[in-house]
């Protein structure tokens, strides 16, 4: 079980890597947008649709609720302190807003560990259904963390910190996850809807900002159609269980 957590917690990130040495800088926008509106809809579906739903099976739905609604607020709290604590000064702003990047993609990247580990100790098809959202979510993540550290000056050698800071943060993420869960296994239902609710408040707040909208209503419908192609295959997979 141990290898597979490690395995799924891993592979973002390498896919990532790959995809930012292949993609040259100015490719990276033109790519992440589309992986960023499919794992959207991914995201989403997969929380309300079967991870949610399977946190409410295993345990009382109040505190569920309560667990996301304190989730959402943490994660809420978490990004406005960042954001707060970024100097305004001209010359450090740069340095502050790297250090906020990689802050955030420690953080993010922990608690998809997190949600890998309870989802393969729920099951192994959760498991896998909660890897691929993790890949799609992740990768349009760092693809877009890299292209923010290429435009505030670094090189890109130096720019991958971000996919080397996102691999420590889930590998880490997810042993922590299996050692603590595997012997409590009362919080499993606890764990996964901080899984969802993670997943719900990364989608809204995180990726969908990311996405300028468009006056052409040609691109706008592509646009939602990548959303649904993500809602497909998540409802696909949860049917699947």
């Amino acid at each position: 079980m141990i290898y597979y957590i490690l395995l799924a917690s891993s592979v973002s990130s390498f896919a990532a890597a790959l995809c930012c040495a292949l993609i040259g800088g100015k490719l990276l926008k033109h790519y992440s947008k589309p992986l960023t509106l499919f794992a959207v809809g991914f995201l989403i579906s997969l929380s309300v649709s079967h991870i949610i739903p399977e946190a409410m099976e295993m345990a009382d739905t109040h505190r569920i609720g309560l667990v996301i609604l304190g989730a959402m607020l943490a994660l809420t709290a978490f990004e406005m302190l960042i954001s707060s604590g970024q100097s305004h000064d001209h010359n450090n702003s740069h340095k502050s807003s790297i250090y906020g990047i990689l802050a955030g993609s420690a953080m993010h990247t922990f608690c998809d560990g997190l949600v890998i580990a309870s989802a393969f100790l729920s099951s192994n098809s959760l498991g896998f259904a909660v890897t691929v959202a993790v890949l799609s979510h992740e990768v349009a993540h760092e693809l877009g963390d890299y292209a923010i550290m290429l435009t505030l000056g670094l090189n890109p050698k130096k720019a991958f910190v971000v996919n080397a800071v996102a691999l420590f943060g889930c590998v880490t993420g997810g042993l922590c996850g299996y050692f603590i869960l595997s012997t409590a296994q009362s919080l499993v239902p606890y764990a996964l809807a901080l899984s969802g609710a993670s997943f719900i408040y990364v989608s809204l707040s995180d990726l969908l900002p990311r996405l300028r909208p468009s006056e052409n209503k040609r691109k706008s419908a592509m646009q939602f159609t990548f959303m649904v192609l993500g809602v497909a295959l998540a409802l696909l997979i949860a049917s699947h269980d």
